[in-house]
């Protein structure tokens, strides 16, 4: 092999220069999930900021109570299924509603290793204050033009969130893990 054929990297002075013709990998750019993300994100701390703070509410605790209110009564190890986070962090989110008054944790009947969450009357009243106010920000977002409803952008995330779960259990390729 000669000097003008030879296509190994060369080192200046350990530093490393790589072939002046060497085909360029494409820049890395974030795909749609990325954006996703980011989106979901971005929006979850505008919520939080204006309208649930103002309530003493993260999005945590405000996601639970709303579950909680919605269900009458649901177990703890469901809840936390449910609104997507480690039960650690369903505790910790209850220990803020219990203390306000707006949920109340029982014993289950018939198992009383199991904990039932049980909305107050007040943690209804504030679900239905702070879930208006959230679905006014939520209007008002999705009603610029040139956006999907909101019930047909919801519909979409959740098929995502259903594929992407039934993939994860069935083991196929590409599944989350």
């Amino acid at each position: 092999m000669s000097a003008a054929t030879d296509r190994r990297p060369r080192r200046v002075a350990g530093v490393y220069r790589p072939p002046v013709n060497a085909t360029r990998m494409p820049t890395p750019r974030p795909g749609p999930l990325a954006q996703l993300v980011r989106t979901a994100n971005t929006l979850r701390a505008q919520i939080e900021r204006d309208v649930l703070r103002d309530e003493g509410l993260t999005w945590t605790t405000y996601d639970v109570l709303v579950l909680v209110c919605a269900r009458r009564a649901v177990e703890t190890r469901t809840a936390a299924v449910e609104v997507g986070i480690a039960k650690a962090t369903l505790t910790n989110a209850l220990v803020s509603l219990v203390d306000r008054g707006l949920v109340r944790r029982q014993l289950q009947e018939d198992d009383r290793r199991r904990v039932v969450l049980r909305p107050t009357q007040g943690g209804m009243d504030l679900a239905r204050r702070v879930q208006g106010r959230v679905e006014a920000e939520q209007a008002r977002l999705f009603g610029e033009p040139g956006m999907p409803s909101g019930d047909s952008l919801a519909r979409v995330l959740r098929t995502l969130a259903t594929r992407s779960q039934r993939d994860s259990t069935t083991g196929e390729p590409g599944a989350a893990r």
